[in-house]
């Protein structure tokens, strides 16, 4: 059984007064992050405090937060839910991830220190064991924990908060995979889960932040393509561009 590193999204009862809205809002939106819920699921006010042990208030007021930041939808009955998936979406969020986070990677590559490679080895091999585990939460957190510790060393705060707010919005995508890759390791897709991250440690070593954010954008770009191809099998939609 692997040991978690990293940040799986799992919710926790809020024991500080002080910043209960905060904490309840972070821990929420971690957890979206994360993947940690499917599409279309709900949520009542009642039930999240009880999980929280808080008032209704700071759960409501952190659904409304996350809804603003279109994590989440309020319905006419004002109940909070997670939004469906749906290929344009996809397409969408995607192109806006290579933008950002491909510049974000090159920005950051000169940054990076040898400590960042020895921090960011350790993290792929995590992963990899992961992913020889079938242990699918473990290898969503490693996938984060690895690109963001390489968005970090841009230090940019204005594009942390953009692609925070894109693996946000990327959530139910997030969970719509992770609860389909039991069989996908059982495919030839089990190699290539991290031939990206691999190249993208290549690129550091060899000085090349062109490389860096190409293989960035790919590792991004064969997530989605993965996606389209499963909503097609299982839907009947169409993957073409």
């Amino acid at each position: 059984m692997l040991e978690s590193k990293f940040s799986t999204g799992e919710l926790k009862p809020v024991s500080s007064r002080k910043t209960v809205h905060d904490l309840v809002y972070e821990q929420l939106r971690d957890a979206l992050m994360s993947g940690a819920f499917e599409a279309r699921k709900s949520f009542t006010i009642a039930s999240l405090s009880e999980r929280f042990h808080t008032s209704h208030m700071p759960v409501r007021e952190a659904l409304r937060r996350l809804a603003s930041e279109n994590a989440l939808s309020i319905s006419a009955s004002g109940t909070a839910y997670v939004p469906a998936i749906t290929a344009p979406e996809l397409r969408d969020i995607t192109l806006a991830r290579m933008i950002v986070e491909g510049a974000t990677a090159r920005i950051a590559g000169p940054l990076l220190t040898p400590d960042d490679v020895v921090a960011l080895e350790q993290i792929l091999n995590h992963h990899r064991a992961s992913a020889s585990a079938g242990n699918n939460i473990e290898m969503t957190a490693a996938n984060r924990a690895f690109h963001f510790h390489i968005y970090r060393a841009s230090g940019s705060v204005v594009l942390m908060s953009q692609i925070e707010n894109l693996w946000l919005r990327s959530g139910p995508y997030v969970r719509f995979l992770s609860d389909r890759m039991s069989e996908l390791l059982k495919t030839e897709h089990r190699a290539g889960f991290t031939d990206q991250h691999a190249a993208m440690i290549d690129a550091i070593k060899n000085g090349d932040w062109n490389a860096l954010g190409h293989a960035c954008e790919a590792d991004i770009r064969a997530s989605q393509d993965l996606l389209l191809d499963i909503l097609a099998d299982e839907d009947g939609t169409t993957s073409a561009p």
